[in-house]
């Protein structure tokens, strides 16, 4: 009796997790699964520490792992991983939707770091130069990318002119 009892219990709870699972937002059930496998893996150290099977030097390790969890941001900045990754993650229909008309001449001029009558060369050499550093596949952001772009086209159209 008591297992058909415990049967019905986990099938109940399975219901319950997948109409959950299915009905919530993304973020909202990520966030809920990483703070139930964080609850669950200090649960089972502090389990096996306290009944002895866990080296009391381990005990320590496993209480150390919520504050490098807190910590990640910091050292994968420091690691210089954390750029890399926010790109990776970045969605494509967030990009900036730059209109180059929304830039003037002196704009651009000063964006490529500039003199006024730069010949087509020196605005191409400027744009190669400054594209190097910023570009998205480096570690530049789109949104720089972008601009250095329009600013480039703005001179090249107006020297062509």
């Amino acid at each position: 009796m008591i297992r058909l009892l415990l049967l019905i219990a986990i099938i109940a709870s399975t219901l319950y997790l997948l109409r959950w699972f299915l009905t919530s937002p993304a973020e909202t059930v990520a966030a809920n699964i990483r703070k139930t496998l964080w609850l669950l893996l200090g649960l089972g150290l502090i389990f096996l520490a306290v009944s002895g099977r866990l080296n009391i030097i381990f005990a320590f390790i496993g209480s150390a792992i919520p504050l490098i969890a807190k910590q990640l941001p910091n050292i994968l900045r420091i690691l210089g991983l954390a750029k890399t990754i926010k790109q990776a993650s970045a969605r494509p229909d967030k990009k900036p939707n730059i209109k180059a008309s929304s830039m003037s001449s002196e704009d651009a001029l000063e964006i490529l770091g500039l003199a006024t009558g730069a010949s087509k060369s020196e605005v191409l050499h400027a744009h190669k130069r400054l594209i190097h550093k910023l570009h998205p596949d480096k570690g530049g952001s789109t949104y720089l990318a972008s601009q250095l772009n329009n600013a480039r086209d703005i001179l090249l159209k107006n020297n062509d002119s």
